[in-house]
């Protein structure tokens, strides 16, 4: 049978604290009980109690339990007052428990959702507005100034003047292409080969199982090594509380040998058909520049040989310019720009400070063309 413990309730009119479970009237005020909360001394609801932690728990004795009723105590609908399951009619104003429908933990839920519902609807409270530093917002605002005037520094263009162009000068180049023949060897034979030999040769290594070896390997597993009991206490709701224990099981941790088959594996060397052969494959060859430093450009006149055909083209357009300070400077464009300057000519080229690529632009930096600089 469950131990039962003495309760404690509050007196909400005056205020007195720790009333005994199984007093009806505070006896402070007179006040009947009312809607009123039990626990336990020294005791926080849900909390867990090993067994030896329980010397400060105030036990009723058995005579003392044998005369508490296991039904919570039942609240009078005329006068708000708890009344004792055992009673018949309310001890405050006299009502028949028969016109009463309510119980303690129907009011403590009532008790529990009017707290919830007047919680929600209470104003949030605006926090207390603190005077603050002008000095971290001064130097914040510095360093955020700093930042945006940097960034602007960095992303900002540089255009410079006084620039003639002294030179042009395109190259135009072909890749001529040769059909020369390989001698390869591979593990398959390439469409358009001529197979020279074969041969049975290393290809890689397999591990294969050959036997197995008996060993003893530790291991660990846990076992049950006996029951723990913990008490938890619930209210009755009529003044007293109940302790009921649980069992929960401690487990240990225990070493012991195995005894296991190891698989060994031995490497298995394994071969393969190797197909040595020959192979007519097209190759970069030769190359034919044609190249000049006025605006006729053509690209260069060759002949093929039996073996040979045309490859790759390719084209570059560079223009030098000098500043004012007699330095000199090469830039790679488009043809279709390129075509537009001439020697003599005075341009602007705008860069970015961040390095990237220039371009050619007016005075106020508006871009015309984009260029590569030359190292």
């Amino acid at each position: 049978m469950a131990k039962l413990v003495m309760g404690y309730w509050d007196c909400p009119v005056c205020g007195m604290k720790e009333i005994r479970g199984d007093v009806q009237n505070c006896p402070s005020c007179g006040r009947a009980r009312g809607d009123v909360k039990f626990y336990m001394k020294n005791y926080t609801e849900g909390e867990i109690r090993e067994e030896n932690e329980r010397g400060d728990i105030e036990y009723l004795s058995e005579d003392e339990a044998k005369y508490v009723s296991n039904n919570p105590d039942w609240y009078c609908s005329f006068c708000d007052s708890l009344n004792s399951d055992n009673a018949e009619y309310c001890s405050n104003c006299g009502a028949s428990r028969k016109d009463s429908e309510s119980n303690y933990f129907d009011q403590l839920k009532k008790r529990k959702e009017r707290e919830e519902a007047e919680l929600a609807a209470r104003p949030q409270q605006a926090a207390a507005p603190q005077k603050s530093s002008k000095k971290p917002l001064f130097i914040l605002a510095a360093v955020i100034l700093a930042i945006i005037l940097l960034f602007s520094y960095m992303n900002g263009n540089k255009t410079a003047g006084g620039l003639k162009v002294t030179a042009l000068k395109w190259v135009r180049n072909i890749n001529i292409e040769q059909n020369i023949q390989y001698s390869e060897s591979a593990w398959s034979l390439p469409a358009g080969a001529e197979l020279i030999k074969t041969k049975e040769e290393f290809h890689h290594t397999d591990s294969v199982l050959d036997h197995y070896e008996t060993r003893e390997v530790q291991r660990s597993r846990r076992v049950l090594d006996h029951t723990e009991t913990y008490y938890t206490y619930e209210d009755m709701g009529n003044g007293f509380m109940k302790e009921v224990p649980h069992e929960r099981e401690v487990y240990r941790t225990e070493y012991y040998t195995d005894t296991v088959q190891e698989p060994v594996y031995v490497p298995v060397p394994r071969y393969a058909t190797k197909y040595y052969y020959t192979i007519w494959r097209w190759s970069s060859g030769r190359d034919v520049t044609a190249s000049g430093d006025t605006h006729e450009t053509a690209w260069p006149e060759y002949e093929l040989a039996e073996n040979e055909r045309e490859g790759k083209r390719s084209e570059v357009y560079r223009f030098s310019v000098t500043d004012e300070k007699g330095e000199t400077a090469v830039y790679r464009l488009a043809e279709s720009d390129w075509m537009n300057l001439n020697p003599g000519d005075s341009i602007f080229i705008t860069a970015k400070r961040t390095g990237a690529e220039p371009y050619i632009s007016d005075e106020k930096g508006n871009k015309i063309a984009d260029i590569i600089r030359e190292q």
